[in-house]
């Protein structure tokens, strides 16, 4: 094995009943990763229960007592996130179909074919498990550090370009409506960013009049207006060498977009008043906008040179009605939450409670979900918050619901009830083709597919 393994951390299990299969896997894959091997389903099950760093499975299907197939399910019911690939010399007498869609494989390759097949499936199913272990690393440390909350594909994508994002200094342009959790994004830029030991200030654009803007950003002199009675250091300024974050640039007046426009070009700008040399300051730039910021360029209404400055990288925060498998976490981090700052006796959301709060379509977004948890805690005498308690709570300010086809069971059970019928209606609204539905869902359309089978859907196509 050579110094250069890809990420020694983890570790790629062979399982085969032949010897000399095996042998010919490890020679094709040994200067590229940490390998184990089992000669049979049964001993890979073993090694897998007692070595947490394996991250893919080459899994042969035939083999002696224990079958490939049946060993794969125990290995992923032991280590679900395991990238199982299979790998089989009798491809004829499998359905792979049904194979695809019963234990979902990350792979399946054939033994007769070229070995640059099976390096290729291992090299992306690795790539696979380590991108999502990053994901959960960088969610937990979002939610612990920041209160970013969710697992959902839109979160991920969010987790992911904060990850790409924030050790450069470019500035970055960040979309979505209102209460999705914009400014906590914003700080997880700056606290993995090399600026993290500076400040970090944030400034709303729509909370303060209009011709104090300036005078909040860039700071004043003595007599430059009425009520200026001393000089005022101004925001960008005071957190030279950090970051500056402007929440609701799209209330900006088109002068005050210019002069933020002349800061992030020449890391220059004039105090209000200011009649000497232009001050310096170093500081990296977030902006935010729950407006649609393409309109207000086409309308004039926002410089175009201003928001191409501005808009270094982009990222989009979804709503919380296009990531409901979320709210069942947010909901338990907001229990946690006020749990510990009230120092409140224990509660918990029933699975009915937390049923009723997924269909609800929130356009307030996580904020009005967190004052609605926090309102049920401190109204609701029960130590458990039922459905009937939320939907009291809701009255007639709650909004049409989505409807979820179920029958009760576990919240598992009505998380894939839910699921289903998201993608049903996708389905329908795309008249059956599948990309479209993925679009509309932010799902990648195989791994879309891959429900559509799991699940048994109809798309309609023929």
């Amino acid at each position: 094995m050579t110094d250069n393994v890809r990420n020694s951390e983890y570790v790629v299990l062979l399982v085969d009943d032949n010897a000399a299969v095996l042998d010919g896997l490890d020679i094709a894959l040994e200067d590229d990763y940490r390998l184990m091997q089992a000669a049979s389903g049964q001993e890979a099950i073993d090694v897998v229960g007692s070595h947490p760093e394996i991250a893919v499975v080459v899994m042969d299907i035939k083999m002696a007592g224990m079958s490939g197939i049946e060993a794969a399910r125990e290995v992923r019911r032991i280590a679900p996130d395991v990238r199982v690939i299979f790998h089989t010399a009798f491809p004829g007498e499998f359905d792979e179909d049904e194979i695809d869609t019963r234990e979902q494989p990350f792979g399946y390759v054939r033994k007769s074919g070229p070995s640059s097949r099976l390096v290729r499936e291992v090299r992306n199913a690795m790539d696979s498990y380590l991108y999502q272990k990053d994901a959960d690393r960088l969610s937990e440390l979002a939610e612990t550090a920041f209160g970013l909350v969710g697992k959902s594909a839109g979160m991920r994508r969010v987790y992911e370009l904060i990850r790409k994002i924030a050790p450069s200094n470019t500035s970055v342009m960040l979309l979505g409506e209102s209460g999705v959790g914009k400014g906590l994004v914003a700080e997880a830029i700056h606290e993995f960013s090399v600026r993290r030991d500076q400040l970090f200030k944030k400034f709303n654009c729509n909370h303060t009049p209009a011709d104090l803007v300036e005078s909040e950003l860039f700071g004043h002199v003595k007599g430059a207006f009425s009520g200026a009675h001393e000089d005022r250091v101004g925001l960008f300024e005071f957190a030279n060498g950090g970051t500056v974050f402007l929440d609701e640039i799209g209330d900006l007046s088109v002068a005050s977009q210019g002069k933020i426009l002349d800061v992030v070009e020449t890391g220059e700008f004039e105090p209000v008043g200011w009649t000497g040399h232009a001050r310096k300051t170093d500081v990296r730039l977030i902006c935010a906008t729950n407006k649609d910021i393409d309109k207000l360029v086409a309308t004039g209404e926002f410089r175009e040179d201003a928001y191409y400055r501005l808009n270094g990288a982009q990222i989009v925060v979804p709503p919380l009605r296009e990531r409901r498998e979320d709210i069942p976490l947010l909901v338990e981090h907001f229990l946690r939450q006020y749990t510990k700052e009230n120092n409140s006796g224990v509660k918990y959301f029933d699975t009915s409670a937390v049923d009723v709060l997924m269909q609800q379509e929130w356009p307030g977004n996580v904020r009005q979900l967190q004052h609605t948890v926090q309102s049920l805690l401190v109204l609701t005498d029960s130590h458990v918050i039922i459905d009937s308690d939320v939907r009291h709570f809701l009255g007639g300010e709650s909004v049409p619901e989505v409807p979820v086809e179920s029958n009760g069971g576990t919240l598992a059970e009505r998380l894939r009830d839910f699921r289903r019928t998201c993608i049903v209606e996708a389905l329908r609204k795309a008249e059956g083709n599948v990309n479209a539905a993925a679009r509309s869902l932010n799902e990648d359309p195989s791994n879309l597919r891959r429900w559509i089978k799991t699940l048994d859907i109809d798309t309609g196509k023929r």
